[in-house]
């Protein structure tokens, strides 16, 4: 009986959060659907329910047609290795530079330290589109357009993960130090051999966050890259967007491949995304 008085109460809770994940999710359901039918059909269909079925009215090798003129038509597979080389370089320096200097500002004490960290809460409420001239003055006078580094190097310190970084390493117990400085380990071999095993969770979380952000960055490899060569899937896809002629199942299909790494990422890794927020702190 109290079983189903629960039941009868979670009901409403769950057609609300069910309507709650329908709003989110019908987007991108639009866009899968559609992205295996003909141009015309897209069209017919756009008003009327059968907008969010698949084409039931040719087989299902034909559904892929899109999928292959898009590929035929644009390099992405050029875009998607681009993307990727990116993403996986600039998670990997992100999470060096930032880990470390977090260490830095949780453990040690220094001169001006909490200065310095209140200069760094103060970035994040700076809009990241006041600085792009600014970075890219400094970026050309360095000579760096066009090139990896220039790409990177202003992605590569950023004031969100190095205070999602501190928070969490507050939490670790100074015990821990404590123990392996009278076993004789220096500050590296602790943050290699303490913090590090500890903190990964909030390193998955750094990581999964960066690499969503590199993936989808589309203005700074605009301004840097010059070379087509170069161009991340992002910009490839402006390019797709604004080349004649175009076909909305063949943009719909090049949209749903960018979006494919994105999902899975928050399918399988979604855990240490919550876990790595939940213990710096922040509600």
């Amino acid at each position: 009986m109290k079983k189903m008085k629960a039941l009868i109460k979670s009901i409403p809770f769950y057609t609300f959060m069910f309507l709650l994940a329908f709003i989110f999710l019908f987007p991108i359901v639009w866009m899968v659907v559609n992205s295996f039918k003909p141009e015309a059909q897209i069209m017919l269909d756009l008003k009327t329910p059968a907008a969010f079925l698949p084409p039931l009215n040719i087989s299902i090798t034909e559904w892929f047609t899109p999928y292959k003129e898009v590929f035929m038509r644009f390099d992405l597979f050029r875009g998607i290795r681009n993307s990727l080389m990116y993403a996986i370089v600039l998670v990997a320096l992100n999470l060096l530079v930032n880990s470390m200097g977090a260490y830095a500002l949780a453990k040690f004490d220094f001169p001006l330290k909490n200065f310095w960290f209140t200069l760094i809460v103060l970035v994040l409420i700076v809009p990241a589109e006041t600085n792009i001239v600014p970075l890219f003055v400094i970026v050309h006078k360095l000579g760096l357009e066009n090139t990896l580094l220039g790409l990177l190097a202003p992605n590569i310190g950023n004031a969100l993960n190095l205070f999602l970084f501190r928070q969490f390493f507050i939490g670790i117990p100074k015990e821990l130090e404590e123990a392996a400085l009278i076993d004789g380990a220096n500050s590296w071999t602790i943050f290699y051999n303490v913090i590090m095993p500890l903190s990964k969770s909030i390193f998955a979380t750094i990581a999964i966050l960066t690499f969503i952000l590199s993936w989808n960055d589309y203005i700074w490899p605009v301004l840097i890259f010059a070379d087509n060569a170069k161009l991340p899937l992002q910009v490839i896809l402006n390019v797709l967007n604004n080349t004649q002629p175009v076909y909305t199942n063949q943009v719909l299909a090049a949209l749903t491949v960018a979006t494919i790494p994105m999902v899975l990422i928050y399918a399988f890794f979604q855990q240490y995304i919550v876990e790595g927020i939940s213990h710096t702190g922040i509600k």
